[in-house]
């Protein structure tokens, strides 16, 4: 297993004693933001006031391997997925979390185990931000659109995120941007997708928020 820390973080992840696979993968802390039998996600603040998600793989499940090999790709940890699909989503011009630092298996052992470690956006998650009646309507609404319009370019550029188009998804930030996370699942599939299932996807998004914003 390699781990690989961008330059610029080796400092401050160390300053944390969090710059080896071993205490990546065996940080257990207070916010825990997802668990389940495969994985977990923690959230952590560095001594330096920043914070920053820990992705941990427990395990790969034997489907995708087989479905990688099947199809003459290599395998890989779901964190390594994420990875290539966040460099994939970023390299069409969108916007995605910092990464900090990630894992790679060892090419000649099937993959198991994986970290991910990604810089917090400066922004808040469309589902929060439309639920907080201390934001006023009209940004609330700016918002919301701009997110339509982020899943949209996604859809024109041939990515289906299928169920994962959520408003939780789509951070709204400080600068008025939008930032996607969570794309482990977000492919690029190479044809253009139909208009009633681009369609289905909005209306995924819609039925998620708030009632006054659907």
């Amino acid at each position: 297993m390699q781990l690989f820390i961008q330059p610029e973080w080796r400092d401050i992840l160390a300053r944390d004693h969090l710059d080896t696979f071993e205490r990546l993968y065996g940080y257990r802390g207070q916010n825990c933001c997802s668990r389940h039998t495969r994985g977990a996600t923690w959230r952590h603040t560095l001594s330096d006031g920043r914070v920053i998600f820990i992705k941990q793989d427990y395990y790969t499940k034997f489907q995708p391997i087989l479905r990688a090999l099947i199809h003459f790709r290599p395998p890989e940890t779901n964190t390594e997925r994420e990875y290539r699909q966040m460099e994939t989503v970023r390299g069409h011009g969108f916007r995605v979390p910092e990464v900090i630092a990630h894992t790679r298996h060892c090419r000649w052992c099937l993959p198991s185990t994986g970290v991910l470690v990604e810089a917090a956006v400066p922004g808040t998650a469309i589902d929060v931000l439309a639920a907080d009646e201390a934001i006023p309507d009209e940004q609330k609404r700016n918002a919301i659109q701009k997110a339509r319009e982020c899943l949209t370019r996604l859809q024109d550029a041939g990515f289906d995120w299928n169920i994962d188009c959520k408003p939780e998804h789509f951070f709204y930030c400080d600068d008025g941007e939008v930032a996607i996370i969570d794309v482990e699942r977000l492919r690029l599939t190479g044809r253009v997708l139909s208009p009633e299932y681009r369609a289905k996807q909005h209306a995924r998004f819609t039925s998620l928020l708030p009632e006054k914003y659907q």
